[in-house]
């Protein structure tokens, strides 16, 4: 039961951590949970970051 918590909370961790990237939290949480969180943090390292909204 240990081990599927902490894969779920890295899997959260990740999630949480692309809500800055192009994509979200809901992306990176899927994929970390589908496929593997270092293969989620390789795509999130080769994705590009969101791009900025202009200051008004």
């Amino acid at each position: 039961m240990m081990p599927v918590l902490v894969y779920v909370g890295i899997c959260l961790l990740i999630g949480v951590i692309g809500e800055s990237r192009r994509g979200g939290f809901v992306l990176y949480f899927l994929l970390a949970f589908a496929i593997t969180p270092p293969v989620a943090l390789l795509v999130m390292i080769l994705m590009s970051p969101r791009p900025k909204k202009p200051a008004v």
